[in-house]
């Protein structure tokens, strides 16, 4: 039963995700337009902390999949010409697989995957994650986080990104609030024979807030927001043991 809620879920997210391929057609973007675009992508290909500070623990696994929407520039040249039907929409949504692990010492290990239905975009990511408090019933729990991910499937464009998170959070019987502060670096560079753009290294500080609610046992469902330069707004359901 819960798998197939599980399922149902997944297909439910991922039917609202309309995205267009990733392509150079226009020789007259700039080195500008190229850097503002590979920000606002870099973040939108950015992983998500999306649970809040408190370790797993030895035993414990979360399981989930996500919808995280990045707020893009799509009244920008860069975008209109760059997506393949020259139409982009006001946010860019993309879906994720999300798997993370409890080890010894406090530590989480997690990583994502997705192929953006319509589009070109696949992406993978890692995460490590550090508890230096685990939390109890009068404490919060504090974290810290460093993640990594890659974008797959765009021959044209390679975007990698790292970053570093502090995270705190407080649960309150069915209810997890956690907040946070990220650095993420963004780095991009294109393989188009249409233009030649030198690469691109961006540093995004960023804060975070998000609540993990708990209606069933095991079953999660996380809210996130992510505020900065380029903001973002995520949903994940999944299951927490």
């Amino acid at each position: 039963m819960k798998r197939a809620v599980f399922v149902l879920i997944l297909i439910f997210l991922t039917s609202f995700v309309f995205a267009e391929d990733i392509e150079f057609t226009d020789s007259t973007l700039t080195q500008g337009e190229f850097e503002s675009f590979t920000k606002e992508l870099g973040v939108a290909l950015s992983f998500n902390p999306m649970s809040p500070a408190e370790p797993l623990g030895v035993t414990g696994f979360d399981i989930g999949a996500e919808l995280v929407v990045t707020d893009i520039s799509d009244n920008k040249k860069y975008w209109e010409t760059l997506v393949n039907d020259n139409d982009p929409s006001s946010y860019l949504p993309v879906p994720r697989i999300h798997v993370q692990k409890g080890l010894p010492f406090n530590i989480d290990v997690g990583a994502m995957y997705t192929e953006v239905p319509n589009s070109n975009i696949k992406l993978w990511g890692v995460e490590l994650k550090y508890a230096i408090l685990e939390g109890t019933a009068a404490t919060p729990a504090l974290s810290i986080r460093g993640s990594f991910s890659k974008l797959e499937g765009v021959d044209e464009l390679d975007i990698t990104t790292q970053s570093g998170d502090i995270l705190i959070s407080k649960g309150f019987m069915m209810l997890t609030p956690y907040a946070g502060l990220s650095a993420l670096r963004v780095n991009g560079s294109e393989n188009s024979g249409l233009v030649n753009f030198e690469d691109v290294h961006e540093v995004i500080y960023r804060g975070l807030a998000g609540l993990q609610f708990s209606p069933l046992p095991l079953f999660v469902i996380n809210l996130e927001a992510s505020i900065g330069e380029v903001n973002q707004y995520g949903v994940k359901t999944g299951i927490r043991f």
